[in-house]
């Protein structure tokens, strides 16, 4: 993947998540954690303990093993995808900024193709 190519997908991730902050639902906020948390795997790795940080976001929202009513499934969506919109920014800034061992520079990844197409 180069670097292009993870900061246009984080783009992506990061307007579905305001999107959900704002109008919070269940079935698309489940579909983005497996997306962005997909992104993150591939480039960053496993990250068991960053997982367990910002699942602990909204906990407060009821007490453990109660359910949360509409107003309360809400609120803990927004906070959640609040808190990996904040991984995904720092995350974006960061590869933006100094690049990532795991992520192809983008001049070598397009160099790498028009030399395979001159071949």
């Amino acid at each position: 993947m180069s670097r292009s190519d993870f900061l246009a997908a984080t783009d992506a991730l990061i307007g579905t998540g305001d999107r959900l902050v704002e109008r919070p639902e269940w079935d698309g906020f489940r579909a983005w954690l497996i997306d962005s948390d997909a992104l993150l795997e591939k480039v960053w790795g496993r990250m068991d303990r960053y997982h367990l940080a910002w699942l602990n976001v909204g906990r407060g929202s009821a007490p453990p093993g109660a359910s949360l009513d509409d107003e309360g499934t809400r609120r803990f969506i927004a906070e959640v995808a609040s808190g990996k919109l904040a991984v995904l920014r720092t995350m974006r800034t960061t590869v933006e900024r100094q690049g990532w061992a795991l992520l192809s520079d983008d001049d070598e990844h397009h160099h790498a193709d028009a030399t395979e197409e001159n071949r």
